[in-house]
């Protein structure tokens, strides 16, 4: 259902992975104004963690950041498919592991003041080997680092990634994974 502060809505194009929307809204002081807003699949990321503790990054390159990013394994989750079976089949196309647990960590807008992408979080424990073939666009170095090597990246400010930095932060109750011991 469409909120009252909505006027008007105009398709502006409609690609492969993404739509954008042209959206008229009425502001509370009675004028109204335009913004653009991209439609987009929901998404999940995935905290893998082995029994050793060492947790499993993809480094691929970003147009957005113009450059390669370190970025927990995360995909688009595909029409009618639940969250928990993308996470599923991501963790194996992206690191070649399957989990035995796979645990809801938490759910968040990605970036709300201009698109749709709503993220599922999950930690990912019990690895074993089951690759699965990477999406044909994907070119994926799997990065594999301790606790404590996440640890200086995030307070250097080297992991640059969103959706990775809030999957650590929600999976602080369950894992020790970021508290220095």
């Amino acid at each position: 259902t469409m909120d009252k502060r909505i006027k008007d809505i105009e398709i502006k194009y409609q690609g492969p992975v993404f739509d954008v929307e042209r959206i008229e809204l009425n502001l509370p002081d009675g004028r109204s104004r335009k913004y653009d807003m991209v439609k987009i699949q929901d998404a999940v990321t995935i905290l893998p963690v082995d029994t050793e503790g060492f947790i499993y990054f993809v480094r691929q390159y970003r147009i957005g950041a113009n450059k390669e990013m370190l970025e927990l394994p995360a995909g688009k989750i595909e029409e009618g498919e639940e969250a928990l079976k993308t996470a599923e089949r991501e963790i194996r196309e992206e690191i070649g592991f399957a989990a035995g647990k796979m645990q809801p960590l938490g759910k968040f807008y990605v970036s709300p003041g201009y698109s749709t992408e709503f993220m599922y979080t999950f930690l990912a424990t019990e690895l074993y080997p089951a690759p699965l073939a990477p999406d044909q666009d994907e070119f994926l170095n799997v990065v594999k680092l301790s606790a404590a090597q996440v640890r200086q990246l995030i307070s250097s400010g080297e992991l640059e990634d969103s959706k990775s930095l809030a999957t650590l932060y929600l999976a602080l109750p369950l894992v020790d994974l970021l508290r220095s011991n």
